[in-house]
């Protein structure tokens, strides 16, 4: 008779299915957070190359890459107040409100060149001092300044233009600014390599200097990272016034596009910049962010347009699906989240 014993000193073997299973969920834990919003973009590309003939064209995927530069450019500098556990609802109001800037600094006859770098210049001031300020020194809540910087940046910039866009194509000098709005080097469009390369410069900048490893420690814990000696106020105020630099490039590259100063463009971005963040692997309580997960992200958001527009789906069906992905996005990093603790 057959004994149902294990033999004395041999080992148990483990089931090969549930092993095969605790393998797979510790591989997706390790695997990075952007890696379910990766797979997702990779599918809507193969999916729509075997449907659509006009997907794969040049023209459809260089206006896919070109419509991704705004909200890309924007994404960056969400990141980086995202990185420490706030979000900044004004920025598209900034955005628009640069494109006017723009136009007075023209006006008062500025070089194009000066006035684009006075443009930047002037939207860090309003992130950082605007935004931050209050923030980081009075301690005021981000959601309630942010809301309130909102108003006043679309409402400055509709006084200004009362309320009306402003064509910019025939001031003196302004081809410059659609050549880093709309360009093109040979191939090469000039407002994606700009992106690109911000981008990068993002990634470097978190990971390799004190600025970057100071964001991620006041998003963690800002008390534990004031008591490691680490300025958390002016840390804050920085963080809103990168944001403030790339609202100021992405005005400017939005400027350049349209050809105009408009005191609405851009009015509700911020949801889609924000949901794409998230998406990407960034979380919304901060201390954790990736900057290639934000490209992934915007351009998750940005392809699913350009797929809801090839499949004729109406505009407002187009506005539900984002503001899903925003709920999505959050709920997901709620998961995340609990998962970590």
């Amino acid at each position: 008779m057959t004994s149902l014993l294990t033999p004395t000193g041999s080992a148990p073997k483990s089931a090969p299915g549930p092993a095969r299973a605790a393998n797979a969920v510790e591989m997706l834990r390790k695997a990075p957070p952007w890696t379910g919003i990766a797979v997702l973009v990779v599918a809507m590309f193969v999916y729509m190359s075997a449907t659509n003939e006009f997907f794969l064209t040049y023209a459809n995927l260089n206006n896919v890459m070109r419509g991704a530069v705004v909200p890309l450019l924007l994404a960056i500098g969400t990141t980086y107040v995202i990185t420490i556990g706030m979000i900044d609802l004004s920025l598209a109001s900034l955005m628009a409100l640069n494109t006017v800037i723009l136009l007075g600094f023209m006006e008062a006859g500025l070089p194009v060149p000066l006035a684009v770098l006075a443009v930047i210049v002037a939207s860090a001031v309003l992130g950082g001092l605007g935004n931050g300020l209050f923030i980081a020194k009075f301690q005021m809540s981000f959601m309630v300044v942010t809301l309130g910087t909102m108003s006043v940046f679309k409402a400055i910039a509709q006084l200004r233009t009362d309320g009306n866009s402003v064509q910019l194509y025939d001031r003196e000098g302004f081809d410059f600014v659609v050549w880093l709005g709309d360009g093109s080097v040979g191939p090469i469009s000039v407002p994606v390599a700009l992106a690109l390369i911000l981008l990068v410069g993002s990634m470097l900048l978190m990971k390799y200097t004190t600025l970057g490893r100071s964001l991620l420690a006041i998003g963690g814990n800002p008390e534990a990272a004031r008591i490691a000696g680490i300025p958390v106020e002016r840390v804050q105020m920085a963080a809103f016034a990168l944001n403030g630099i790339f609202v100021g490039i992405a005005g400017v590259v939005m400027a350049g596009r349209i050809q105009a100063a408009s005191p609405t463009i851009g009015a509700g971005m911020e949801l889609e910049v924000i949901a794409a963040v998230l998406l990407g692997g960034s979380s919304f309580m901060g201390g954790k962010s990736t900057f290639v997960g934000t490209f992934i992200g915007v351009l998750f958001v940005s392809l699913l347009a350009n797929v809801l527009n090839l499949m004729e789906v109406q505009m407002f069906w187009q506005g539900m699906v984002t503001g899903l992905v925003l709920i999505v996005a959050v709920g997901i990093d709620r998961m995340r989240s609990r998962g970590r603790t």
